[in-house]
């Protein structure tokens, strides 16, 4: 058994004004976690060396103003809210000025701009939207609605009829409703769907505006007293928008559908720390610095953090596989349990200048609010690691039942060695197209993995074909897991799809996941 190490984390002195991670999830009394619409996005470049300082001969804070130029790398480390933090030589970023939080408000519905962020040429928005207009439908009308989506048939096209009438919020949880918003969104734009496209102008934006090309987003309904709101919380990308101007300046708008009146935001250069260890909510854990930040809302407090590693793995990506959080005053430690929403609008790619191992981690739990003379402490355990390797190409031939292998493929922290490979009797699942079952012939192999770090125990991974189709994985591992814990999981296989008449299959191992025996204890600096 390998021994799990521990660290009880002193607070810093400083306290940071996080950035409001707002909302996104249930109120404490309903605890519903929505559904979560994603856009496929591409990933980051290899990052460039950071590695966490030495605390010996640290000084104390030296926060500095940015250089002011756009264009201009600064000599030291920004804290981004919401994403992450930059390596020296990274160029300015810009953000809303502390405590800024701009909104605007028509008809019971209430947007507010949680993030603003401008560097190398690209903006990133979070946005809040809460529908107060929304009635949520009775049981007897869930009911109609259940039993119109069952008898529905296809439309000419093969697709469902769609139903703009009401708001599907939960299926699974049976929550839907009709808004008075939404119903005013399909009718300014019919072909959107209801969806959000926000567009931004301002001083050295080009004529006509930036408009996102990347957006996530997550929907659920939040009870509020006797009655509730549809709470939707949004991120978008605006990549490849350079401004016409040395750096932003004056007030820019962001006009969001539905609305007759735009959001008002200024931008102000972030801060630059010249030591990692400088950043208020820094904190020393072993091997690694975590910084954590949080602030409370609504019932909820939301917390980011983000681990950075040594210099000799800072292509990895870092989080935790189990995180809960207790709130103690006067002696008396009430738990707020595990969070409730993890990482709720996440473009699946960074910011500019931020590698994925410098990324937070925002997570939501349910209360109960702060009081003077409290304090929160972050539980953290078992780190997982996700390595960027990738072996190179594998060619197998499929055999007409089953044969024997005697092949490896090595990965810095684990071995996979290929046992046996065995043609399918029947073919398998692939894909759903248009409501149908896209069955394809597969071949399994028989792997056994062994860990080459002690320390750390391999989970799962990837696998991708040379010629595979976007978005679908034609490759995928077989992992079994004895207990109910991550730690007990194994990779015995994998099940690789081919098409008739092929007499071989390539492909190529990646990702490969390990979950480390790490538990912490982090203070949550909150925001004033």
């Amino acid at each position: 058994m390998r021994k799990t190490r521990r660290f009880q984390i002193k607070a810093a002195a400083a306290v940071i004004a996080a950035a409001l991670l707002a909302g996104g999830c249930a109120g404490a009394e309903s605890g519903a976690e929505g559904p979560t619409k994603v856009e496929e996005t591409t990933t980051a470049a290899k990052a460039e060396p950071a590695a966490p300082e030495s605390p010996e001969g640290v000084p104390g804070q030296q926060a500095q103003a940015g250089t002011g130029e756009a264009g201009e790398p600064v000599n030291g480390y920004q804290l981004i809210s919401d994403y992450g933090v930059t390596a020296p030589g990274d160029l300015q970023a810009y953000e809303l000025p502390d405590g800024l939080r701009p909104a605007v408000e028509e008809n019971q519905v209430r947007a507010e701009l949680l993030t603003a962020v401008y560097i190398n040429g690209e903006f990133r928005f979070r946005l809040r939207i809460e529908d107060s207009s929304v009635i949520m439908l009775t049981p007897e009308e869930v009911k109609a609605v259940q039993e119109k989506e069952a008898g529905d048939g296809p439309a000419q096209d093969g697709t469902a009829a769609p139903d703009d009438s009401y708001v599907e919020i939960d299926r699974d949880k049976g929550l839907y409703g009709r808004s008075a918003y939404e119903e005013r969104l399909r009718a300014e734009n019919p072909g959107g769907g209801g969806t959000l496209s926000v567009r931004l102008i301002g001083d050295g934006v080009a004529e006509g505006g930036y408009t996102p090309n990347r957006s996530s987003s997550t929907r659920q309904y939040v009870e509020s007293g006797e009655s509730g709101y549809l709470l939707t919380v949004g991120e978008y990308a605006m990549q490849g928008k350079p401004l016409r101007a040395e750096q932003p300046e004056g007030t820019y708008e962001l006009w969001v559908p539905g609305f007759q009146e735009a959001i008002g935001f200024t931008l102000e250069p972030a801060q630059v720390y010249e030591s990692l260890l400088d950043i208020p909510g820094m904190q020393e854990a072993g091997d690694y610095l975590i910084w954590t930040a949080g602030s409370g809302r609504d019932g909820q407090v939301e917390v980011q953090y983000f681990i950075l590693p040594g210099q000799w793995e800072e292509d990895y990506r870092y989080s935790f596989l189990d995180s809960k959080l207790d709130y103690t005053r006067d002696g008396i430690t009430e738990s707020c349990g595990h969070s409730i929403l993890s990482a709720q609008t996440r473009l699946n790619e960074p910011l500019s200048g931020i590698p994925p191992y410098r990324m937070t981690v925002q997570q939501t739990f349910a209360g109960p609010e702060a009081q003077e003379g409290g304090s929160y402490t972050l539980s953290l355990r078992d780190l997982l690691l996700t390595s960027p390797e990738r072996s190179g190409e594998i060619t197998l031939a499929i055999p007409q039942d089953v044969e024997q292998l005697d092949q490896e493929i090595e990965f810095e922290d684990s071995t996979i060695r290929f046992l046996k490979i065995e043609r399918g009797d029947e073919p398998e699942l692939y894909t759903i197209d248009d409501g149908v079952d896209v069955m394809r012939p597969v071949v399994y192999i028989e792997v056994q993995v062994t860990d080459r770090n002690p320390d750390r125990h391999l989970i799962n991974l990837q696998g991708r074909k040379q010629a595979s189709e976007p978005y679908i994985t034609e490759v995928r591992p077989n992992v079994e897991r004895t207990e109910k814990s991550y730690r007990s999981s194994q990779v015995v296989g994998l099940t690789v799809f081919y098409d008739e008449g092929d007499t071989e299959v390539r492909f190529s191992l990646e990702n490969p996941q390990y979950v480390e025996d790490l538990e912490l204890e982090l203070p949550v600096l909150m925001e004033e």
